[in-house]
């Protein structure tokens, strides 16, 4: 099976089979071991190492079929005895059947590399590692550091001349985070596939970080560590970014489920009114009658029409980008105060608009009036016009980097009990109260939307006051554009 080439190579060769058999050799690997051709065949490859090896050349063998390689210095034992120190590379085929080859290169280590310090001089596949984009790490039992590529001191801040590994790794399960010394979990695990773990490093942040790692045999005869590490900052802030996307999936079904819900009751409600309305509205003869009968209706139509409004909100929001305009507050205010002046009692309330904008403001012009048309028109509806005069009092301060909104009223004010619901869709006090329970819920969605925020002091039977904080478009940048803005 293995070519004239491969049998005239100074290297050794050996095929395994999936079974760990030995089904072929060349000249150069028998040499090596001091065994003739046909006594090495059907051999388990295990046959090669020292007696106290052997479970560990088993789990090497297992760890290729899974996938992993093993390249580095190792003791075998030969025909009479002798222990050698070789290299040995591994790689794969398959055979007729598609089932897993796997073949070893074995190279006698020199004289010259058996007597000279990995520390100092690092074997051939050691210098490998020098051009690869991984940590390749050797360490002793006690955590003398034999080895380490120029990748693995830039990974873990090693400086030149570092004699010992003093890392420690937290490993998170299933129970609890577990923290202990790097050396300390290569001396429990002995073998290590594919960890994920957070590696601490001296005076600098821990990274996330895959670990791998294998028992082998040096050139004195002791037990190290060779380990790779991999850095997973990337991929694990990938992870967070999915995981945010999936618990927002997650908000979006159960607020999606909570709104068809009530949108339903919301929307029957009106169309019952109007039609039970029309069904009197047929028997009656009294004019006087039949007009309060129009005016019941044409208030649930106009219910209905609220709702509706609200609804295209609430989906433009979810829906579209956030837009960046240029703000002029004054006009916008008196343009959503008098879009409210049909507004039951709207007479009786005095209105007062106080704007500090020495600085220009960017944002969604559209999303803006969608938050102040909310407010103001909730401070309308529940004034208390019938125990005093009704007031609303909206004040803006612009900063170079924000705006601040106050909408004041000397309304019915909201209890403790309510203070930490009124953001929550189709929340109202109480079911005698108008409106659809949205008008909050969006405010507060928009504001998300806007990276801004806002919240309620308000004293029950005296009014209440929103405060709204929205960063300027035009200072949103990187870092600034994933968080809000604190109140």
């Amino acid at each position: 099976m293995l070519n004239t080439i491969i049998d005239a190579a100074n290297l050794g060769v050996c095929m395994v089979d999936h079974r760990n058999k030995i089904i072929d050799v060349n000249d150069f690997f028998c040499k090596i071991f001091e065994y003739d051709r046909e006594e090495l065949l059907q051999k388990p490859y295990s046959t090669l190492q020292p007696e106290n090896y052997k479970e560990r050349a088993n789990l090497y063998y297992q760890n290729f079929v899974e996938g992993n390689q093993n390249t580095a210095l190792r003791q075998v034992m030969t025909k009479s005895g002798k222990r050698k120190s070789v290299y040995t590379f591994t790689a794969t085929s398959e055979d007729e059947f598609g089932n897993v080859l796997k073949i070893y290169n074995v190279i006698e280590a020199s004289d010259k590399t058996e007597s000279s310090s990995i520390g100092s001089q690092p074997p051939h596949e050691l210098m490998i590692g020098n051009n690869v984009k991984s940590g390749i790490l050797r360490c002793s039992q006690e955590g003398e550091l034999l080895y380490a590529n120029p990748h693995a001191r830039t990974l873990l801040f090693l400086p030149a001349g570092s004699k010992s590994l003093q890392n420690e790794v937290t490993i998170y399960n299933e129970n609890s985070p577990r923290k202990l010394p790097l050396v300390q979990l290569l001396n429990e695990e002995r073998f290590i596939d594919n960890l994920s773990v957070l590696l601490e490093r001296a005076d600098h942040p821990p990274f996330w970080a895959l670990l791998s790692a294998s028992t082998a045999i040096n050139e004195d005869g002791q037990v190290c560590f060779d380990m790779t590490v991999v850095n997973q900052e990337d991929q694990k802030l990938l992870e967070r970014k999915l995981n945010k996307k999936l618990e927002e999936l997650k908000n979006a079904n159960k607020n999606l489920d909570h709104f068809v819900y009530g949108a339903t009751h919301d929307l029957k409600a009106p169309l019952a009114s109007i039609s039970g309305l029309i069904n009197i509205l047929r028997r009656e003869e009294n004019p006087v009658q039949k007009e309060q009968y129009l005016q019941m209706m044409e208030k649930s139509i106009h219910r209905l029409n609220e709702f509706i409004k609200e609804i295209v909100d609430y989906s433009r929001n979810a829906n579209q980008d956030v837009k960046r305009d240029n703000i002029d507050f004054q006009p916008l205010i008196e343009e959503v105060f008098e879009s409210m002046a049909h507004m039951e009692n709207a007479s009786k309330v005095e209105k007062v608009i106080q704007i500090e904008q020495e600085y220009p403001f960017q944002t969604d012009a559209h999303r803006l009036k969608v938050v102040l048309n909310n407010l103001i028109s909730n401070a309308y509806k529940y004034s208390s016009t019938h125990r005093r005069d009704g007031l609303i009092e909206v004040r803006v301060k612009v900063s170079p980097h924000k705006a601040t909104i106050h909408v004041n009223d000397n309304g019915q004010g909201i209890g403790k009990s309510h203070i930490e619901k009124i953001f929550e869709m189709f929340f109202r006090a109480s079911e005698g109260q108008t409106g659809t329970g949205l008008g909050l819920y969006i405010v507060k969605e928009t504001l998300d939307k806007m990276h801004g925020s806002v919240h309620v002091v308000s004293e029950l039977g005296k009014g209440s006051c929103f405060i709204v904080n929205i960063p300027s478009a035009a200072t949103l940048s990187g870092a600034q554009n994933q968080m809000k803005l604190d109140i």
